[in-house]
């Protein structure tokens, strides 16, 4: 089943081009990274997946479902039930660790029952479990790595959407959370959309790699 398409997508901003004419099937349960250069236009991929932006021409679909289409959006980024870990994380530094995964859990009308519930599931999931009440800023970066991981996988997401978000850790740490991706994929099985430069890491988690230049999909 394809859970994600666009067909014929171009994006420019007021620099030029972002995308080209870029077609692309995503089937459930895959891994693919996106691979390339900064400012090929892997990025934008992801905030015009996330609806954020729209196309200027070409369509998207997310489950067989039209979301957007020649320069509108028709189903906003809460209606479209996917994941997305940003490079910087943006964890909110006022919430605690339970604030943070709760936020989204609230916006989405879940009872309280239900709330502490999954956030005890997505703690333990991540090994996190300890640090409910601890602020981003106590945590270290890989900590808050996975607060970010647990916040989006509380949704309980089709799609998980993540832009280069190990970029700022340490190899080490990177390789280790590089497995940790893997294991929480397989174990719940979402669809994962992963950008990166690294070769390494794409080789790493990809079922299969598209690699981009210049806002246009060289091998897919």
């Amino acid at each position: 089943m394809k859970i994600v398409e666009l067909d014929a997508v171009s994006k420019a901003y007021h620099t030029g081009a972002a995308l080209d004419n870029v077609s692309l099937e995503i089937a459930a349960g895959e891994r693919i990274v996106i691979l390339g250069p900064s400012g090929c236009g892997k990025t934008t991929i992801l905030r015009l997946i996330a609806g954020f932006i729209a196309p200027d021409t070409g369509s998207i679909s997310l489950g067989g479902e039209l979301v957007a289409k020649d320069g509108s959006i028709i189903k906003p980024p809460g209606q479209r039930n996917l994941g997305m870990v940003f490079q910087d994380l943006a964890l909110w530094p006022h919430l605690s660790v339970k604030g943070n995964i709760e936020f989204g859990l609230k916006a989405k009308g879940l009872p309280a029952d239900a709330r502490a519930r999954r956030i005890r599931q997505v703690l333990d999931l991540v090994g996190m479990s300890d640090f409910a009440g601890r602020k981003p800023a106590e945590l270290s970066g890989g900590q808050q790595q996975r607060v970010a991981l647990a916040r989006s996988l509380a949704l309980e997401p089709r799609v998980l959407l993540m832009d280069e978000p190990l970029s700022s850790l340490d190899q080490e740490l990177n390789v280790r959370l590089r497995r940790e991706i893997l294991r929480l994929q397989e174990t719940l099985g979402f669809t994962l959309l992963y950008v990166t430069h690294d070769r390494d890491e794409a080789a790493d988690i990809a079922t299969r790699v598209i690699t981009m230049s210049r806002g246009k999909v060289l091998a897919k």
